[in-house]
């Protein structure tokens, strides 16, 4: 009911007047609202998530009781932007940037992070928003939810370690697994799967032909086969195949497959690994070997072996333990009773008792034992027995069989010849130390004399030769007349060796015609001539033996000791060293050994091996020589210069290291190494726009090798013809003469192929006409061993200007080495050598060096 009042003029009211109207039904609906309003707000504050609104700019305005329950915090301290307090500092940069995204763009907004409850455990949630919007789009306000998934993301996290322990045991084991789901028409594959069979993890797991097409061919059929019965799905397979890789490598793979059913024993998936067995295969493969070997050596060993299973009283032979009992296994069948049965009694009883006391005591045992074989020969046998043992009691004897017959014979009957021996009077020491057939003292014997007489010359302070004695000769002897007559020669000679010596010194023969005579006392190393002298004349005098002349002479070496300060069994060594060397100069004579030129070999290999070692170190490295010409100013080329770079010594120059490798194999490959290095620092210039010859210096044995040219070839076939042309090689002008037709094909050869060749050193070996005619080397340098005293010595400038008129006669070019000074430099000019280098021009520099050594370089000589 509404009422309006009436008034005058005045503003007095006069009148009232009212209008009634029914509003029950606004009541009712009134009532309705706030009703459902008291449910809503009663279940926002019961149900399990945590609630939450927001204003269009993302404060917090609202959060349910269940929020409040499990922060434990006033709602006035969440509002706003209080929210922030709780989250973990960790997560709080993304869960901000996430939310003012939504903000910002009205997008929903999801998140997870890690929230802070009342107790200050840290648990995660996801919290989702919405915008609420007006009916023009704009946002009124956020509505929200918090779950708690902490559950369900511990759970999500062990799953994700389950997994990659599984593939880390899987990649540790080589096992990869699968799964094919025939329902979903499916398959996955391990991360192992695709390592082993080489495929991209990131690719969908191989169709079973794309597999079986990668197999060993010959393990595709075995594989196809298995394939078929995979197909159907109705057993377990299993096959081992190979398996190549694209690096070449076979791998063999152990492949296992299992059918899975439903209810209905339909089968609806198909699960199974695949295994990298390849280790396995080769310890099968070797122990195969080695179990082939160990029977192989039980054979020649005549041992074999044997088993007893406790637990079954089985026993096992092996097939040479069969055959020292004259049987097979399909004739015997060896039992613990039979095999006792074939021992001799006493054997028995032994065997028997060692039997009980490795079984009950655990006590291995070693038996020389008799027993009859199975065809009833005796023999004498060794068995031995090694217990295995479980939970302290014996569960399995092992041992061997060995057939010692023929050594129990042959210790008889060397027991009877030792007896024969010692009744003989001493003979065995005889044996031992003196040569059976001249009586002489023999190896053994000759070594205690010697020892003897080097501790008596350290004493007495005098010294002793060692003299080794060949025969010359006496192979003939041997081959014409025969063994015997041989020996009779031998008995012979050694009688009169003997007394052409002194008393106290020592005659041995130590095998064939080969004697060793100990001269002692001897004050001087001479002392010991004239005993040698009449080793010689006893040795090569005529004599008959069985109306047969017969002469043979004597090559003797000799070392003197203390002056060859070296054991016994050295200085015996390095007389025979000087014996050869008496052979070699025509025999019947004697030659010292040479202790200084021994030590001098010595020290040459030893600098042989430091070369060798310092090659691999990469130690050497190449320095350039600029060539230039003298009246034009030009520079053409550079000579290439090995250097060592030593690690404590510095930079040593070839004189120092050059020499020891001059005659070995090991310089052809320090030469082809310099070969190589030069042209690949012809191609580092050219591509700095320098573009120079570069002259190789090729020693002579690697020159004459057979196959150079060829050699040379493989390493050019990598340039260009254009750089080919500008390498030069220089070799000794005496090399070159030592094979002049080789070295003139070799020449001709390379010529063919671009390369110049140049004489180094021209003029300091033979120079003739018709050498230099016969060898077509287009350069000819001027050793500068003329040019340094061309100023002083008349007669090295008139051999300069010969070898320059030589060059003009045969049109080659000429270039003078050596070059010191600049008056060096115009004197050549002035008699027409034009092209130069030496140290007056500029000295070897590093590669790196030369580039701007030539931008920078101006002549001096004009």
């Amino acid at each position: 009911m509404r009422a309006s009042p009436v008034r005058d003029p005045a503003g007095e009211i006069v009148a009232v007047f009212g209008i009634a109207r029914d509003i029950t039904q606004r009541k009712t609906i009134e009532h309705a609202l706030n009703e459902s309003e008291l449910r809503f707000r009663t279940l926002i504050e019961t149900i399990p998530q945590q609630v939450w609104t927001a204003d269009r700019d993302g404060g917090i305005t609202y959060v349910n009781q269940r929020a409040l329950d499990f922060f434990k915090v006033p709602k006035e301290s969440i509002y706003g932007e209080g929210w922030e307090q709780l989250i973990h500092t960790d997560d709080l940069p993304e869960a901000r940037r996430r939310w003012q995204l939504s903000i910002a763009t009205g997008d929903p907004c999801e998140v997870e992070f890690r929230m802070r409850r009342a107790d200050g455990e840290y648990r995660w949630h996801i919290a989702s928003a919405l915008p609420l919007r007006d009916q023009n789009g704009q946002i009124l306000q956020w509505f929200g939810t918090n779950t708690d998934i902490s559950f369900s993301k511990k759970n999500s996290i062990a799953l994700q370690n389950s997994e990659r322990s599984l593939a880390a045991a899987q990649a540790t084991a080589k096992i990869g697994s699968w799964q094919r789901d025939f329902v979903e028409n499916t398959a996955v594959w391990s991360a192992e799967m695709y390592r082993i069979f080489g495929f991209d993890p990131k690719q969908r797991p191989p169709l079973v032909e794309q597999v079986i097409a990668r197999v060993h061919p010959d393990d595709q059929a075995q594989f196809k086969q298995m394939y078929d019965v995979y197909l159907h799905g109705q057993k377990r397979c299993q096959l081992d195949f190979r398996y190549p890789k694209e690096n070449g490598e076979v791998l063999w793979i152990e492949a296992k497959s299992e059918p899975l059913f439903d209810q209905t024993g339909k089968v609806i998936a198909l699960t199974g690994t695949a295994q990298d067995i390849s280790d396995r295969k080769r310890i099968e493969q070797d122990l195969a070997t080695s179990r082939k070997l160990l029977a192989e050596c039980q054979a020649i060993a005549q041992i074999g072996g044997w088993e007893i299973d406790l637990r079954t009283r089985k026993l096992t032979w092996t097939e040479e333990t069969y055959r020292i009992h004259d049987t097979t296994p399909a004739e015997f069948d060896p039992t613990i009773d039979a095999g006792i049965s074939y021992f001799l009694p006493e054997s028995k009883t032994k065997l028997l008792a060692a039997l009980e006391r490795a079984t009950e005591a655990g006590e291995a045992y070693d038996l020389e034992l008799e027993k009859f074989t199975v065809k009833g020969r005796k023999i004498s046998i060794r068995t031995t027995c090694n217990v295995t043992m479980h939970e302290g009691k014996a569960i399995r004897l092992t041992g061997i069989f060995q057939d010692i017959t023929e050594q129990k014979l042959s210790q008889i009957a060397l027991k009877n010849a030792y007896s024969e021996l010692e009744r003989s009077n001493g003979m065995l020491e005889h044996i031992a130390h003196y040569d059976a057939l001249t009586h002489l003292p023999n190896r053994v014997l000759l070594a205690d004399r010697m020892q003897q007489a080097m501790h008596q010359c350290q004493r007495r302070g005098n010294s002793l030769a060692v003299a080794f004695l060949d025969l010359d000769g006496f192979k003939t002897v041997n081959d014409l007349h025969g063994h015997s007559m041989g020996d009779e020669l031998l008995i012979t000679v050694a009688g009169r060796l003997r007394a052409a010596l002194r008393e106290g010194d020592t005659l041995a023969r130590i095998g064939g015609d080969e004697f060793v005579a100990i001269l002692t006392d001897l004050e001087q190393s001479k002392d010991c001539e004239p005993v040698l002298s009449r080793l010689l004349s006893a040795a090569s005098e005529p004599l008959t033996l069985h109306h047969v002349d017969l002469q043979v002479s004597a090559s003797i070496g000799v070392t003197i000791y203390p002056q060859d300060g070296v054991d016994a069994e050295q200085l015996l060594r390095h007389a025979d060293q000087a014996m050869y060397l008496s052979k070699q100069a025509g025999k019947n004579c004697f030659h010292l050994f040479d202790i200084a030129q021994d030590a001098a070999i010595k020290v040459q290999r030893d600098d042989l091996t430091q070369i060798q070692q310092a090659f691999l170190r990469r130690e050497f490295v190449l320095f350039y020589q600029p060539k230039v010409n003298m009246r034009t100013g030009e520079v053409f080329g550079a000579e290439a210069l090995i250097r060592w770079q030593h690690p404590t010594k510095g930079l040593l120059s070839p004189a120092n290291f050059l020499p020891a490798v001059e005659n070995h194999l090991f310089s052809i490959e320090l030469g082809e190494w310099v070969i190589a290095t030069a042209l690949a620092q012809m191609m580092q210039w050219r591509a700095l726009g320098l573009d120079i010859s570069v002259s190789v210096n090729v020693g002579a044995l690697q020159l004459q090798q057979a196959d150079f040219t060829q050699r040379l070839q493989t390493q050019l076939a990598a340039y260009p013809k254009s750089l080919i042309s500008k390498l030069e090689l220089e070799i000794l002008e005496s090399s070159a003469l030592d094979d002049i037709d080789q070295v003139s094909q070799v020449i001709q050869t390379c010529q063919s192929m671009g390369i110049a060749f140049a004489l180094d050193d021209f003029g300091t070996g033979y120079s003739s006409l018709r050498y230099l005619k016969r060898l077509p080397a287009r350069i000819l340098k001027i050793d500068q061993s003329f040019v340094r005293d061309m100023l002083e010595d008349e007669g090295d400038l008139t051999i300069i200007q010969g070898v320059i008129g030589l060059a003009t006669a045969f049109h080659r070019c000429v270039i003078a080495e050596g070059v010191e000074t600049t008056a060096h430099g115009r004197k050549l000019l002035s008699i027409g050598c034009e092209k130069a280098q030496g140290y007056g021009i500029a000295r070897p520099m590093p590669a790196a060096d030369i580039p701007d050594w030539v931008k920078n370089w101006r002549t001096d000589f004009l």
